[in-house]
């Protein structure tokens, strides 16, 4: 019988961490794109729309606390991430079967307080999940694989939760919430197989009873506390504090585009939740397929004029939809305007994430980069809530101008970030951390001599 090693296949990495990815991309369709679209034809406001959205997305954002647990408590012989990942794909099956519970007993104009609830239950196993195989993706992967393997984990989320937004917007129009999340139960157990039968390392265990032993290359890296001063050193660091006040403006306005392109392409255009949940994933779907092709100009231009040139392109956007409110009725307009809004929102995300991999110290990266992504999803977070507190009260005109506004600040701030100073301060930062740390050992050594 052939083995599946993860340490032993480029192939088998490569379309393993993209299924992993698929599995958090498909409840991210069904609670962020389906639901909210649905949610808007059955009449809830922009406001209502906002907070459901801002309060399930906040798993993501705390995410970064599972690291230490993950760090500290693991079964090595079935390999260092695989127990955890199969543990919580597991939990996010039975979650979206609890949802679909949830949901067969939904009518419109019933309170959202029950499907928030079962919202955030399931993106608190599809968020700890991607901590748990981004650490296995760190462990098991080469370094120089890690670039490609990221291009197809990316792809492989949006793919997903383009594809079952699409989907489930169909199946909720048709039988409603517990079809929907039947369905992406169905579709995560079979990941969940995958993962069940495949090994990080030769020689470990499938299954706790069955026999193996834990690999030698197999190590528990640093806690997350043991590398907490290093981690707060480099983040305080002033292109550090910009990148984050930039991140988390621009995700301000992310949080607050979904659910009000929700409610505009139902109620002010007339679409049909399946109609716009379609096109929302079609175009999903190609603009990932698009920007993945981006990786070398990131690399030849720099990620902060790619960033740019995507932010201010954005704000032209929102000025022409602002524009163009005499042609609202014109559908054909504002569908192409979405489009081009689609692919620059997918460049700018690109692009930010190359760079802050580059902002990142080598030392304490992964953790640096978590804490960066985390703050990131709580700006999205904080932008529903935003649009649930001023949603009932302005137009969505106004809110439009404000999401254009907020953009321009974030251009504006990143205007002032310099990567290559900041890559100085980070080789100066490391050449002091090796001199604290060969004088600790030259004292260790004159104590035994």
């Amino acid at each position: 019988m052939m083995r599946l090693v993860l340490s032993q296949s480029r192939g088998l990495r490569f379309g393993s961490f993209s299924a992993f990815y698929c599995a958090q991309g498909v409840p991210l369709g069904l609670l962020m794109v389906a639901i909210p679209a649905w949610l808007a034809e059955q009449g809830s406001t922009a406001g209502e729309i906002g907070a459901y959205t801002g309060s399930i997305g906040l798993p993501w954002a705390l995410k970064l606390i599972a690291g230490p647990f993950m760090d500290r408590f693991t079964f090595l012989p079935m390999g260092f991430r695989r127990p955890w990942v199969i543990a919580l794909q597991g939990g996010l099956v039975l979650s979206l079967l609890a949802l679909a519970f949830v949901g067969a007993g939904y009518e419109a104009g019933d309170s959202l307080v029950a499907l928030t609830v079962a919202g955030v239950v399931v993106n608190i196993f599809a968020a700890t999940q991607d901590v748990a195989v981004d650490g296995m993706a760190i462990d098991v992967l080469p370094e120089n694989e890690r670039g490609r393997a990221n291009a197809f984990m990316g792809f492989g989320q949006v793919a997903a939760s383009s594809a079952f937004g699409a989907l489930c917007g169909t199946l909720l129009a048709l039988a409603g919430i517990a079809a929907g999340a039947a369905a992406c139960a169905a579709t995560v157990a079979v990941i969940f197989v995958l993962t069940a039968v495949l090994r990080e390392r030769p020689g470990e265990r499938l299954l706790p009873w069955t026999k193996g032993d834990a690999s030698p290359r197999t190590s528990t890296p640093h806690s997350f506390i043991a590398n907490l001063a290093d981690v707060v050193r480099v983040l305080v660091m002033p292109m550090s504090l910009l990148a984050i006040a930039f991140e988390l403006i621009a995700r301000l306005r992310d949080g607050m585009a979904g659910p009000l392109f929700s409610v505009l392409a139902t109620q002010r255009l007339g679409f049909a939740a399946e109609q716009s949940t379609w096109f929302i994933g079609v175009v999903g779907f190609v603009v990932a397929a698009l920007v993945i092709l981006l990786g070398p100009a990131i690399d030849r231009f720099g990620a902060k004029r790619l960033i740019l040139i995507g932010l201010f392109g954005s704000v032209a956007c929102h000025l022409a939809a602002f524009g163009l409110l005499g042609w609202w009725d014109q559908t054909t307009a504002l569908m192409v305007l979405f489009c081009v809004s689609a692919l620059i929102s997918q460049m700018v995300f690109v692009s930010v994430i190359a760079l802050f991999m580059n902002l990142c110290w080598k030392g304490v990266a992964a953790t640096q980069f978590a804490v960066y992504m985390a703050l990131a999803n709580l700006g999205s977070s904080a932008g529903g809530w935003l649009l649930a507190a001023i949603g009932d009260h302005l137009g969505h005109t106004e809110i439009l101008l404000l999401m254009g506004v907020l953009i321009l600040v974030a251009a504006g701030i990143m205007l002032f970030v310099d990567p290559e100073a900041h890559k100085v301060r980070l080789n100066r930062f490391e050449q002091l951390t090796q001199d604290a740390e060969n004088g600790a050992h030259r004292k260790a050594e004159q104590r035994r001599v």
